[in-house]
Parts: structure tokens; C-alpha cells; sequence
């Protein structure tokens, strides 16, 4: 059985809780570099070369989110690490995914998440939740963070080392997770890391500010973020770096997976993810035909029962690493299944929930 994901916490201003988060989780912020160089390396691109591209999106980052952007420092600085590399972390989508800097095709970056409202959940909570696909190394390299603002204001985040966000909530009740889209667009002017922009949702007080935050921010490719309120809302945002185009619940449920699903968006986007992940194609709506059977009562075995759907293996909602032959890239696997009641401010991680017994590890907000 795969170890539980370590808590790492830290508190206070940015770079303090920074350089707590770089001292806590050094031996894995290690594992997320080794990972990332090896995957760049197989693309042609040497590590001190992505040094270079790093250090040219810091100012970039520091214009975007000063905040943010101190954290980073700090998390460099407690894992003895330059700046450069925990920048690259960070923006590790942009550099496998830009075809102008490597040559071999990554690794799918897969995902299947779903929403509950509270209307439709046993005890008038609301659900969310996700498995993500992605490289199976990193389920060695993902850790569990609580962080408590200098505010008060406290984040949950489960995340690779290194990096600021991926899927979380926060005390104020918002909670977000995210699904790999691929389109033709090119980055927005100035566009910042995915990361930051999903930091930036859960550090917001409520969905409106959540959803201003992505409208706003530019962005370098697409990706679909499920952004949920614990008062009872929640939006499916398909993202390009020139266009979002939104879902809502239907029935009190929203399920998303690595293709896009709006009208507006199949009839003006052109995608080219599909054809990297086409068992998205069934994932979403077998995730959402098991939840619509416990309408109005569904809980968390639901969610996962639903997560650990493997029609289609390995190529499944519960997806299994098979080496690929044909491609000089590392295998691909359900990474973790993430479970969050947000209501409860409880998020519940099992690692590499393929092999064999899953094993749920619960992490809270508050003790």
C-alpha cells in the first residue's frame, strides 16, 4: 500500500510560510524536480535551460501576485533550492506543453471531477472531488497542505511539491479542481502558470470573486476548473487563453473530464485534447450516471464508488500505469482519488487508488 500523502503546514506572512513549506517538504520538492527534468530532458531540453526560461517569468509572476510570487521565494529558500526551479514546477505545463521548446509529446495530464450540491447529498453538504491522472511517478512527490494566512483565513491544498496549488478549499467555503483541456490558442501576453491562477481561487472569499479571478487572469493554455461555494453554489469554467465559456449544475450535479462539454465552446474551439485522453468521452457521464443514482441521498461513498469506475481499463476513471511502447514518455495513472467536504472543510486523499486496497487518508482545516 502506497503511503498516505504527508500534511505539511506552515503559517504567517508569504515568504515565511514559504520557507516553512520548502523546510517540511524538501525530500519531495527533490522528487518533483528529478521528475520534471527527466520528462524535459526526453523533449530535448536541458534543466539549465529551463533555469533560463524560469527566471524570465519572475518578473512576470511578481506583477501578477506579489503574495504568491513571495511564497515561491520562501519555498525555494527553505528547500535550499534556487528560485529558478520551484518557478519551473510551477510552470511545468508551459514548458512540456510548448511545442516550440521540446520535441516529444507528454504524458496526458488526465482528470475526472465531479460536484454535489447540498440539495442533492445526504446531509446537505456539498461534495467535490476528483481523480487525477498524471504522471505515476508524482504520487512519491504530492503532498497535503494547510496553510493559515496571515489573516486568519486558513487553504487545504493537495499538490506536488513545489507547487502553490491544484485541487483545495478554504475556510471561507470555496473549493476548486481542475481537468487538462488542449486547444490550438496561444498563450495570452503575459500569461502566469496555471498554479497561480488556481491559488488565486482558493484564497477568494466567495464563487464571484473565484470566477473574476480566472476571467481576469491571463492564461497560457486551456485547462476546465470546477469551482464550488459550501453555501450552495458552483460553475464548471472552460478555459482558453482567449475565451471562458461556463457550465452550471444540472439536478444539483456538475461532472467534467479532459474534453470540452459546452455548446459554445464545440462549436468555436477546435480540441486537440481529446484525441490525447479519448476514454474523456465516457468518463464524465459514467462518473455522473453513478452519483444521479443516489440523487437527493448521496454521500461520500458515492464519490467513491464513482472514482473507482475502471470500464475501459487502464484507460479508465480509475486509470492504471501501462507503459506505452510507441512514446518515449512515462506512464500515466490515477495519482490520487481527492474527496473534499467542503460544508465540513474535510478533504479525504487516497494514493495511487489502483493498487490494490484504497486507503483514504483524512486531512482538515482545522484540527
Amino acid at each position: 500500500m502506497t503511503e498516505p500523502f504527508p500534511l505539511i503546514e506552515a503559517a504567517g506572512p508569504p515568504r515565511e510560510r514559504g520557507v516553512q513549506i520548502g523546510r517540511q517538504a524538501g525530500e519531495r520538492i527533490d522528487r518533483s524536480v528529478q521528475i520534471y527534468e527527466r520528462a524535459l530532458e526526453r523533449g530535448g531540453l536541458e534543466w539549465s535551460e529551463v533555469r533560463e526560461i524560469a527566471a524570465r517569468y519572475l518578473p512576470r509572476l511578481e506583477a501578477f501576485d506579489a503574495a504568491i510570487t513571495e511564497e515561491i521565494r520562501g519555498i525555494a529558500e527553505g528547500a535550499q533550492r534556487p528560485v529558478e526551479d520551484i518557478v519551473a514546477l510551477n510552470a511545468r505545463t508551459e514548458l512540456l506543453y510548448d511545442k516550440t521548446l521540446r520535441t516529444v509529446d507528454p504524458t496526458p495530464d488526465g482528470c475526472t471531477g465531479a460536484i454535489a450540491l447540498p440539495a442533492t447529498t445526504a446531509d446537505g453538504h456539498m461534495l467535490h472531488g476528483q481523480n487525477w491522472d498524471w504522471m505515476d511517478s508524482c504520487k512519491d512527490s504530492s503532498i497535503v497542505a494547510r496553510i493559515e494566512r496571515e489573516d486568519g483565513a486558513r487553504l487545504l491544498i493537495f499538490v506536488e511539491a513545489g507547487l502553490v496549488a491544484r485541487a483545495g478549499m478554504n475556510s471561507f467555503g470555496v473549493a476548486v479542481t481542475g481537468n487538462f483541456l488542449a486547444c490550438p490558442h496561444k498563450p495570452a501576453d503575459n500569461a502566469v502558470p496555471l498554479p497561480l491562477i488556481r491559488r488565486r481561487i482558493i484564497e477568494s472569499k466567495n464563487l464571484g470573486e473565484a470566477v473574476k479571478h480566472v476571467l481576469r487572469s491571463p492564461r497560457s493554455f486551456a485547462c476546465n476548473l470546477m469551482i464550488s461555494d459550501a453555501a450552495g453554489e458552483a460553475v464548471d469554467l472552460e478555459t482558453t487563453p482567449e475565451e471562458v465559456f461556463w457550465e452550471k449544475p444540472e439536478g444539483g450535479l456538475l461532472v467534467h473530464a479532459n474534453h470540452f462539454r459546452t455548446q459554445a465552446a464545440r462549436a468555436r474551439v477546435i480540441d486537440t485534447g481529446l484525441a490525447l485522453s479519448p476514454d474523456s468521452i465516457y468518463r464524465d457521464s459514467r462518473v455522473e450516471r453513478r452519483l444521479r443514482q443516489s440523487a437527493g441521498g448521496i454521500a461520500r461513498a458515492d464519490f467513491e464508488a464513482a472514482f473507482r469506475d475502471t470500464y475501459g481499463s487502464p484507460s479508465a476513471v480509475l486509470s492504471s500505469p501501462e507503459p506505452d511502447p510507441d512514446r518515449d514518455r512515462e506512464p500515466s495513472s490515477t495519482v490520487a482519488t481527492i474527496i473534499m467536504d467542503t460544508s465540513l472543510g474535510t478533504m479525504w486523499v487516497a494514493p495511487a487508488p489502483y493498487a490494490g486496497e484504497i486507503a483514504f487518508t483524512e486531512y482538515r482545516l482545522y484540527d
